[in-house]
């Protein structure tokens, strides 16, 4: 009996609408609900077909996996905040190309200038080591770069992951 009573929750339908549908009284399908009387064979047959039909779409969904409008926008939100991940990291590693460049630059005049020690006075050759030594600690850039890139190459792949996940959903 509370099967029969599922049926008409399943369908979403109030007594009145089935009744209609089924071309029966209200009252039949009242009895039909408590299990005090049958439907007749046109509306038992009516009432297989909707039942079918429900089974096929629950099944059609299940193998879409569908997702819903707000998982969409949360892989769209993480695809935003990948981007902007990936902005930042770009804008560090050119920070530190810069820097490497110019500490090279640097290095360069600085190994130049000391190789002409007779015509300068101790102070500037003073000055050109302590460059010289603070370029060598400052040059230890290279782990910090390294970092970077594969950060940037993990988000790359990861923003390639969320473009096919929409994709495959739309």
């Amino acid at each position: 009996m509370k099967k029969k009573q599922n049926i008409r929750t399943l369908l979403g339908m109030s007594q009145e609408n089935l009744a209609l549908i089924l071309q029966v009284s209200r009252s039949q399908i009242a009895m039909f609900e408590i299990g005090k009387r049958s439907l007749p064979v046109h509306a038992m047959e009516k009432l297989t077909t909707m039942l079918v039909h429900l089974q096929n779409e629950a099944v059609k969904s299940k193998a879409k996996k569908g997702i819903s409008v707000e998982e969409q926008n949360y892989l769209k939100k993480l695809l935003l905040k990948n981007n902007h991940q990936q902005l930042l990291v770009e804008r560090k590693i050119t920070a530190i190309e810069k820097k490497q460049s110019a500490i090279t630059i640097s290095n360069k005049l600085v190994s130049h200038l000391l190789k002409d020690k007779n015509k300068m006075n101790k102070n500037e050759f003073e000055i050109l080591k302590a460059i010289e030594r603070n370029n060598h600690e400052v040059l230890n850039y290279a782990t910090s770069l390294l970092q970077l890139e594969l950060k940037k190459e993990v988000l790359v792949f990861e923003e390639k992951l969320l473009r096919n996940k929409l994709q495959s959903i739309n």
